[in-house]
């Protein structure tokens, strides 16, 4: 289900474009396809492989899994910001923990926001307006 494009900020049809990373296949398909109609979506079911693709895509937004075996969404963080161009590329958490500790430890680490799983397909659309909004 992995998807790669040009390195560009937005498609032809200047749609914003998000990238989500997620090991659970069920999800990738899930945020797709809500937001397929307003954004450029990608996936990414191998949080390892985060490195490679963004020297080939430029994402407006990263969706992000909390916890994924090999590496989890908080230690992905660093290898997000590590791109010039991706300092302030909002991040939100997708994560079924329900703490403010998880919140104040995603926020710390330059998250701009979380959603709780599952999926809420009203939130995660009211969220990725506003923070590709700014």
């Amino acid at each position: 289900m992995d998807k790669k494009a040009s390195k560009k900020k937005h498609d032809d049809d200047n749609r914003p474009v998000i990238l989500a990373v997620d090991d659970a296949p069920d999800i990738l398909r899930t945020v797709h396809s809500l937001l397929k109609d307003k954004y450029k979506v990608h996936t990414l079911s191998d949080p390892v492989k985060l490195k490679e693709l963004l020297t080939e895509l430029t994402p407006d937004l990263f969706l992000l899994d909390y916890s994924m075996p090999e590496i989890s969404g908080f230690e992905l963080m660093p290898i997000i910001r590590s791109f010039p161009e991706h300092k302030n590329t909002p991040v939100i958490y997708l994560t079924s923990i329900k703490s403010a500790d998880f919140y104040n430890l995603s926020t710390r680490l330059g998250a701009c926001d979380y959603l709780i799983k599952p999926i809420n397909a009203e939130k995660l659309r009211e969220k990725i307006e506003l923070h590709t909004k700014k």
